[in-house]
């Protein structure tokens, strides 16, 4: 407990510590009546005092006088001292106080400090505790989902497992079946068959790619036609040689004569000896095949090289299909200067794009077949594989796939000759019945016409283009129903076609025929095939 210099208790000022330093305990001035208790007990009075002997008492009083005097002086003396100290004390008392109140004010202050800043870490740990607690939470939640997650992949995996090991006795299974359809039971073929996953309209036709001759095979015979024609093409080969030679072929030898490219006004008449049917086979190459039991059923010369010329097409639209899936079709393509320029150079038929042009990918396949277009196959190819050659490769390697590889090479996608670009109709027969496997190349080819509208330079408002064999075809009498058909031309091949028929039996049929002596002669032997071998 402190007191001021006034006595008093002053309970603000007792909040320090250290109150010895800026206050004192009760003071007393030296008052003079202290200083008078005391002489009373220091001093004896005047009654009390021994009067020395032969002093007189008026002297003695006048030494008491005297004496009175200057304790009265003195006293007064004390009162001025006492006085001045009272004055010290009160000025040191003001500036002690004075003092004390600033260091209150700043003692004040660093404690509302001191508390900003406890409340200040206080906050700081709450916010530092809710978000350890969030962080738990996150990570708690986090290794429940995980672990549920695990569980989940567990089960897939195990799924997985399963499916892989089912697969593995599946394709075990498989694998015991004999690689030749020949040897395999009635039971083990329609498994075969049905592992396939091909459509209903082609689910009948016999496994693989391997053509065989029977003892019913037919050996397409030849007419007097046949050998005219033999002996007018033994004319046109002299007189190439004298015109390699320089020299003029004799009037014998004159090929003046040419077969017609138009279909004649009238039937003949009486078929010529060795008729097949209403008519005769004057395609130098030809064969027939049964789809559904891989049987040949007639053929001439099947094995002999020949150019296939646009037949390639078929082949085309086969590998540019098992490249691109439905999602795809209507992306476009630009068609590019280079891809104009060969096709008029070579004369070649086109749908009549011009460079920069954007056709869909799909318009591509129907101009490439139906208008037999070279502008068309080669921008299927060039969205295909970025190149020609490119896409020449993936043909190759579908030859190879097919078993072809020995007797077929192509060197480009639209058919122009090269002397190493070559087939045979055994071999074209081949590609068209894995065509028409394909259930998009098989619609395609079935189309009898279609719409392009990418040609916008030339054909602004579209162009209608058509499948002129099947066009051609459709009214004759074939035994049943011509489905799909490519043609093709160029010099060293003659006039040549691929056609595919549904019989009135229910049949699956593939004619190829190659070097017959016109347009119109080509599609009257795939008649007279059709009619002949089928029912």
């Amino acid at each position: 407990m402190y007191y001021n210099n006034q006595g008093q208790y002053d309970p603000d000022e007792d909040f320090f510590d250290n109150g010895f330093d800026d206050y004192t305990t009760i003071q007393y001035s030296d008052t003079p009546e202290r200083q008078s208790g005391r002489r009373e007990k220091e001093e004896p009075s005047a009654t009390d005092r021994t009067v020395p002997q032969g002093v007189s008492r008026s002297s003695r009083g006048s030494a008491d006088g005297s004496r009175s005097s200057a304790d009265g002086s003195r006293s007064s003396a004390d009162v001025s001292r006492s006085s001045a100290d009272v004055s010290r004390s009160a000025g040191s008392s003001r500036g002690r106080t004075g003092g004390s109140r600033e260091r209150l004010r700043q003692r004040r202050e660093r404690e509302r400090k001191e508390r900003e800043r406890k409340r200040r870490i206080l906050i700081a740990a709450i916010a530092g505790g809710s978000a350890a607690a969030v962080i738990v939470i996150l990570l708690s939640v986090r290794f429940v989902i995980s672990r549920n997650a695990g569980k989940k992949q567990d089960t897939l995996h195990e799924t997985a497992a399963a499916s892989t090991l089912s697969t593995v006795s599946e394709a075990s299974q498989e694998e015991q079946l004999p690689s030749d359809p020949d040897d395999m039971t009635p039971e083990q073929l329609e498994k075969a068959k049905a592992q396939r996953g091909l459509s209903r309209d082609v689910a009948s036709f016999a496994l693989g790619y391997k053509f065989k001759e029977s003892d019913a095979t037919v050996q397409i015979p030849l007419t007097d036609a046949n050998y005219k024609k033999m002996e007018q093409e033994k004319k046109w080969n002299a007189a190439i040689a004298a015109s390699a030679a320089g020299t003029t072929p004799s009037a014998a030898e004159d090929p003046s004569e040419s077969s017609s490219q138009e279909e004649p006004a009238s039937a003949s008449g009486t078929a010529p000896a060795g008729a097949v049917g209403d008519d005769y086979v004057d395609s130098d190459y030809a064969i027939l095949v049964n789809a559904d039991t891989n049987e040949i059923v007639a053929e001439r010369n099947p094995q002999d090289k020949i150019c296939p010329a646009s037949m390639t097409k078929v082949l085309t639209v086969l590998v540019a299909a098992e490249h691109i899936d439905d999602a795809k079709l209507q992306d476009t393509q630009e068609i590019t200067q280079d891809i104009t320029d060969l096709a008029y150079i070579n004369d070649a038929s086109n749908v009549g794009y011009m460079p920069g042009d954007k056709p869909t990918v799909e318009e591509m396949f129907y101009g490439t077949i139906l208008e037999s277009g070279a502008d068309a196959a080669m921008g299927l190819a060039d969205y295909v594989a970025g190149s020609q050659d490119a896409f020449v490769k993936l043909m190759n390697d579908k030859l190879a796939e097919l078993g072809l590889s020995a007797t077929s090479h192509f060197t480009n996608v639209v058919g122009l000759y090269d002397k190493d670009h070559y087939t045979t109709v055994h071999d074209m027969a081949v590609i068209m019945k894995a065509a028409m496997e394909n259930d998009f190349v098989r619609k395609v080819m079935t189309a009898h016409t279609y719409t392009c509208m990418g040609a916008q330079q030339v054909y602004p408002e579209g162009r209608l283009i058509s499948n002129w064999f099947l066009r051609r075809i459709e009214d004759k009498d074939t035994h049943g129903t011509v489905l799909c058909a490519k043609t093709g031309y160029v010099t060293e091949s003659g006039n040549c076609a691929v056609s595919y028929q549904l019989s009135n039996d229910g049949g699956h049929y593939i004619c190829v025929t190659a070097l017959a002596a016109g347009n119109w002669r080509a599609i009257r032997d795939h008649v007279a095939m059709y009619q002949e071998y089928t029912k």
